[in-house]
């Protein structure tokens, strides 16, 4: 490699050489840019499940029974004075029935749907449950539905409000769900009903799209402005700024286009790697830059080759050391998570190779010699000084940090990070107070023994006091499941009154299985029980309590069931997306963790075939911890959870801040004098500007996104500078005292 890399700089002084490199350069520039329309914006809550986890696996059987519980959007519609006006009811009716023409709808669930049954000598009667255009009926009609248990659940308890539930089929593509959305809202708007709210999966995920979107267009553009303002300010000079501007926004165009070749969705992390590379490859160009212009060699062949040969081995081990943190996300069992390790990686040796092989096209004969004086011998002689105070102070801050990293725990409230002036979070918000919860919430139920049925009276008796339990305890307050087929049935053989909707004795159970059957031919079991009446499930909807609460209160139902269900006779285990997004993001908070530490343990390995010292190893680690305490640790008494947005926070600035570890260990491993100060002296005067204006081109670019009204945007941008920034402060500050406390 190191002959190869000899030829290549020797014929830089060709015309024909430096033209060839510039038309492949431009040439791919183009080509990759040409990709950029295939490039896509998509965020599915179900990739964020674990691929090989049991209960990923057991959701997907459930989905087989009853489809994704999660393929659903709600419609609360307010009328001031109440929703039991004629007037109103029509006009929602018949835009509820113009949706039997909407595409992908598969079924509604709303009072306008529902039947008032009652058995008559010909069999079981049904009745409407609303009589829409009789003003007389709806005052009767309206004290029918609001006192009945199932009736009530599409009124708020209110009554300002119904809900129209929309049932809808499983888009695979985010073209198909934006169209069906589209179409959704346009019929709304033409049908005249103005105070609505629209509610469900689609509807955040087509905001966090939108948000992504935003985020990604107008951060990365104004990335690049601040790198170009940073540049020009530090060295005062339009062509040294060119370089490493057009070196990071190549090793960009590349990446992306790569990205975009392979149909690759851009994701809520995927948005994180265009900054990640433009300011790793920034930082590259500019360790290139300064060593060109901290040489004096008069010969520019020369001169480039010796700059070179200075920078090439730190810069090639970043770049690996950087990739290989970013590559230890690949063991995590989550498609978005190894997207966003693997294109991480691979745009840092992109972004290497472009350095190397088009930066030198770049660099002039003319380029003036570094003319910034930074105090180096001073600093360094203070730092000497006051060695103790560092150590005391540095100790000071380790012990609260891991007093604040105590206090993290584990938590998501995905529509958090929506504005607070959101209207797509007010209407989740408002669904969670009017009608009891806007998340689905399941569990499926079936009988112990195979041979039995869901409808077995004693089977139905044990998921009774689940029910109880899930009511009273959990705080679901509206719910379904094969017990309200067997209440119904006991209310439509009392002869329909609201008191009898309740389970019956056993001797009404049996004498009522005719009904029940013809119930379960009419489909109203459809959506609890299957057709081999041998699974079952309990569905309802529940506000939106976090991911920790919501799993503290899923352990304890799970510990009731184990203490009071008798499980010869029943089995239930909780599932839906709801579940597996909380499970998941529990267990990849603490995966990401995993990932960190694999990426220390392979960087570790690198550094130490280098160095080839013990000591120089650990030193080399040790910097790059304390930053990622520090964050943990303001983290935790800012009481900002730990989340997957946040735990990969961990992995991406260890990726990052090594980097600057390594250069200056890189450079005070090349100093030839014997005094441990003097190598010191030489190695900032070296390697610290570089590291210096690095690290403000990071925190820069990464401050931009606190000004995102997105809280993943904002967390991501703000941890990200505090790291970036702690890591600049132990490089300049606690390394050099650690190298002169070991003297290696």
């Amino acid at each position: 490699m190191k002959k190869l890399a000899k030829q290549f700089y020797n014929n830089f002084n060709e015309k024909e050489f430096r033209f060839m490199l510039y038309a492949v350069w431009l040439i791919s520039i183009a080509f990759f840019i040409s990709q950029f329309p295939k490039l896509s914006v998509a965020f599915e809550f179900e990739k964020f499940f674990a691929d090989d986890n049991k209960d990923k696996v057991f959701f997907e059987q459930h989905v087989e029974k009853f489809g994704y519980d999660n393929d659903y959007l709600l419609v609360a519609i307010e009328n001031q004075s109440s929703v039991f006006e004629s007037d109103f009811l029509i006009k929602i009716e018949q835009w509820k029935n113009d949706l039997d023409t909407l595409k992908g709808i598969e079924s509604t669930q709303s009072v306008f749907d529902l039947k008032h049954l009652i058995k008559s000598p010909y069999g079981i009667t049904a009745i409407p449950l609303i009589h829409t255009k009789d003003s007389e009926k709806l005052s009767s009609d309206s004290s029918r539905i609001m006192r009945h248990p199932l009736y009530n659940n599409f009124i708020s308890s209110d009554a300002k409000s119904l809900i129209i539930q929309l049932n809808h089929k499983h888009f695979k593509s985010p073209k198909s769900e934006l169209e069906f959305f589209n179409t959704l809202n346009s019929s709304l708007s033409q049908s005249g009903i103005i105070d609505y709210r629209l509610v469900g999966k689609l509807v955040a995920q087509q905001s966090f799209i939108k948000h992504i979107r935003s985020d990604f267009s107008v951060f990365l553009g104004l990335g690049i402005l601040v790198t170009i303002i940073l540049l020009l300010l530090i060295y005062r000079s339009f062509n040294i700024m060119l370089l490493p501007l057009l070196m990071s926004i190549s090793s960009l165009v590349y990446l992306l286009g790569f990205m975009a070749i392979l149909n690759i969705e851009l994701s809520i992390l995927s948005v994180l790697i265009p900054p990640i590379i433009l300011f790793v490859s920034t930082s590259d160009a500019i360790h290139l830059v300064n060593a060109y212009r901290q040489n004096e060699e008069k010969d520019f062949l020369e001169r480039l080759k010796s700059s070179i040969k200075k920078v090439f081995s730190p810069t090639l081990l970043t770049s690996v050391t950087t990739a290989l943190g970013f590559f230890s996300l690949l063991i995590l069992p989550t498609q978005p998570i190894r997207e966003l390790g693997l294109f991480a990686a691979l745009g840092v040796l992109i972004a290497f190779g472009v350095n190397f092989l088009f930066g030198p096209l770049l660099i002039r004969k003319n380029y003036k010699s570094q003319t910034i004086k930074l105090p180096y011998k001073l600093w360094a002689v203070k730092l000497i000084r006051k060695r103790k105070i560092v150590f005391g102070v540095y100790s000071v801050l380790i012990i609260i940090s891991i007093i604040g990293f105590l206090q993290l725990k584990t938590d998501a409230y995905l529509l958090k990070d929506l504005p607070e002036d959101s209207q797509v979070r007010n209407d989740f918000e408002y669904l969670d107070k009017a009608f009891g919860g806007s998340k689905p919430w399941e569990m499926a139920i079936l009988p112990a023994n195979a041979p039995d049925d869901v409808l077995d009276y004693d089977l139905l008796k044990e998921a009774l006091k689940i029910e109880s339990y899930l009511k009273n305890s959990f705080g679901i307050e509206k719910l379904l499941s094969p017990l309200d087929i067997v209440k119904y049935a006991n209310q439509i053989d009392k002869g329909g009154v609201n008191q009898f909707y309740k389970f019956p004795n056993k001797e009404d159970f049996k004498n009522q299985k005719p009904i029940r059957n013809q119930l379960i031919s009419r489909g109203v079991a459809d959506g609890v029980m299957d057709s081999s009446e041998q699974y079952a499930r309990f569905a309802g909807f529940i506000p939106e309590w976090g991911s920790h609460e919501t799993q503290k209160r899923n352990h304890a139902l799970e510990s009731f069931i184990d203490e009071e269900i008798d499980e010869s006779i029943l089995k239930a285990k909780i599932t839906g997306t709801t579940y597996l997004i909380d499970k998941s993001n529990e267990s990849l908070s603490v995966e990401l963790l995993k990932g960190l530490l694999l990426a220390v343990l392979m960087i570790a390995i690198v550094l130490a075939i280098y160095f080839k010292s013990f000591k120089m190893l650990l030193i080399s680690l040790l910097p790059n911890f304390i930053p990622l305490l520090f964050t943990a640790g303001i983290m935790g008494f800012m009481g900002v959870p730990l989340k997957l947005t946040t735990a990969i926070i961990f992995v991406v600035a260890f990726g990052i801040a090594v980097d600057d570890t390594i250069h200056f260990l890189g450079a005070y491993k090349k100093q030839k004098a014997k005094s441990p100060i003097w190598r010191i002296i030489k190695t900032f005067k070296f390697a610290g500007l570089a590291i210096l204006i690095t690290s403000v081109l990071i925190i820069g670019g990464f401050v931009l996104f606190t000004f995102s009204s997105f809280a993943t945007t904002f967390y991501l941008g703000f941890f990200l500078s505090l790291a970036m920034l702690f890591a600049l402060l132990t490089d300049l500050i606690f390394l050099p005292i650690m190298l002169l406390k070991t003297n290696v």
